[in-house]
C-alpha cells in the first residue's frame, strides 16, 4: 500500500469525502491544471500488461481535440490522477493513481460528454519495437538490463529494482530481432528470474518479487473487516481449480553463453497442505521455459516463484468495500468475513478507484485465500 499519513486508514471506517485532482501534461510540462471532469475510475490489474488505466468523462463538448497539441489529443498527452480522502476538518489527503498516456477520445461534438480512455505508461513500451538487434550480454543482471533500456525508450522514466530474490542473479545472452517489441522482452527478463515488472501509481517501474502469499513475514497492510466500525460491503466467494499447480518445472538452455541444459522444480510435498503433489488434488504441472535461465540456482529460485504464483488462486474473492486508493495490486489483506467464516490472508489482484462521488463501488478481486487465527 502506498505511504499514507495516521488518519488515512480509521477515516475509511468513518464519515470522509472524496478528491480528486487531474492535470494535464504535454511534452514533460503542465498544461492543465485541476481540470473539470464528471465521472471517472482508475483500474488496477495485476494480470494485465498495463497494470493501470484511465477512463475519464469530460461534460463540455467544446473540449473535444481539434489540433494535435490540444490538451486531449493523442499524440503523447498524459494525464496525471490523484485522488484520496477529505476529512471533516475539511483538509485533504491525495496519492497518486497514476500517471497515464491519453490513447482514445470519442463523444457527441454538439452535447458532450467526452469520453476519454488512457493507459499507463507500459504503453509506450508496448509500442516500441527494437531498432536493431539487441542482446542482454552487456548487461550483468536483470535490473541494469532494466535500467537502461526503459528510460532509453521513455526518457526521463524512472526505474527501480525492489527485488531481493532474483534480479542480481547474472543475465544469460539472448538477443531480439530488430522490429521486435520492447515489452516483450523486458517481462521475459523479469520472469527469468522469478519477478514481475510494471509502472506504479507514481509513475515509476518497479521490478519486484512475486508476492508469496503463505509468507507470515509480511504483514497485511489493510482490515477489510465487517461490522459498523469496517468497511466491507459485501463478499463473493469463489473456489476454482483453474490455472492452479501444484509443481513448476523450469528449464533453461543457452547456446550463446555455451551453457548446458538446466532443470528446476518446486513442488507442494507436504501433505497437510490439500493442494499437496499426487494428492486427491492429482498432478498438476506448470512448465516453464527460458534460455535465460542458465544455472540450477537460478532455475529453482525462478520456480519457487512460480510455484507461489500459480498454486495462489484456489481461493478468489470479489469484496465490494469503502475506496481505499492507497492500495496496490499485490497487497496483502487481512479478510474478517464476521461469524460467517474464518478470516483470511489474500492478496489483492485487481480492483477499480473511482473518482467521483457517482462513480460507483469500490470492487477488490483477490486471490490465495489463507486462513488467518491472528
Amino acid at each position: 500500500m502506498q505511504s499514507v499519513s495516521s488518519k488515512w486508514l480509521p477515516a475509511l471506517t468513518t464519515d470522509h469525502g472524496l478528491s480528486t485532482k487531474v492535470n494535464v501534461l504535454y511534452n514533460g510540462s503542465i498544461v492543465a491544471e485541476n481540470i473539470s471532469f464528471s465521472d471517472g475510475s482508475v483500474s488496477v490489474d495485476r494480470g494485465s500488461d498495463v497494470r493501470r488505466s484511465l477512463s475519464l468523462s469530460i461534460a463540455d463538448p467544446a473540449q473535444f481535440p481539434v489540433n494535435p497539441t490540444d490538451k486531449f489529443a493523442v499524440y503523447g498527452q498524459r494525464l496525471y490522477v490523484e485522488t484520496g480522502i477529505q476529512y471533516l476538518d475539511g483538509s485533504v489527503e491525495h496519492v497518486p493513481a497514476g500517471t497515464f498516456v491519453i490513447t482514445s477520445v470519442s463523444g457527441n461534438i454538439h452535447t458532450g460528454p467526452l469520453s476519454i480512455t488512457a493507459s499507463g505508461l507500459e504503453i509506450l513500451l508496448k509500442r516500441a519495437l527494437w531498432d536493431s538487434a539487441t542482446s542482454t550480454k552487456p548487461y550483468t543482471n536483470a535490473a541494469a538490463f532494466l535500467a537502461f533500456h526503459i528510460p532509453d525508450t521513455i526518457p526521463g522514466a524512472s526505474f527501480v529494482n525492489a527485488s531481493t530474490n532474483g534480479a542480481g542473479t547474472a543475465l544469460a545472452t539472448k538477443t531480439w530481432d530488430a522490429n521486435t517489441d520492447k515489452w516483450t522482452a523486458m517481462r521475459e527478463v523479469a520472469d527469468s528470474v522469478g519477478c514481475e515488472l510494471f509502472c506504479d501509481a507514481a509513475g515509476t517501474f518497479r521490478l519486484v518479487d512475486i508476492p508469496d502469499p503463505l509468507n507470515v513475514a509480511v504483514t497485511p497492510v489493510w482490515d477489510v473487516s465487517t461490522g459498523d466500525y469496517g468497511v466491507m460491503v459485501s463478499a463473493n466467494m469463489e473456489l476454482t481449480s483453474d490455472g492452479v499447480y501444484n509443481r513448476v518445472v523450469v528449464t533453461g538452455e543457452n547456446s550463446a553463453d555455451n551453457k548446458p541444459a538446466v532443470r528446476a522444480t518446486a513442488t507442494i510435498t507436504a501433505t497437510s497442505d490439500p493442494l499437496y503433489y499426487g494428492g486427491p488434488y492429482g498432478k498438476v504441472t506448470k512448465a516453464y521455459s527460458s534460455s535465460l535461465v542458465t544455472s540450477v540456482g537460478q532455475a529453482q529460485t525462478t520456480a519457487n516463484a512460480l510455484l507461489a504464483k500459480y498454486r495462489a488462486p484456489n481461493r478468489t474473492v470479489t469484496l465490494e468495500t469503502v475506496p481505499n486508493a492507497a492500495l496496490d495490486a499485490g497487497d496483502r489483506i487481512r479478510v474478517n468475513y464476521g461469524p460467517v467464516a474464518l478470516p483470511e490472508i489474500h492478496v489483492v489482484h485487481s480492483f477499480s478507484i473511482p473518482l467521483s462521488a457517482s462513480g460507483g463501488g469500490f470492487t477488490i478481486n483477490t486471490v490465495s485465500g489463507k486462513a488467518d487465527s491472528s
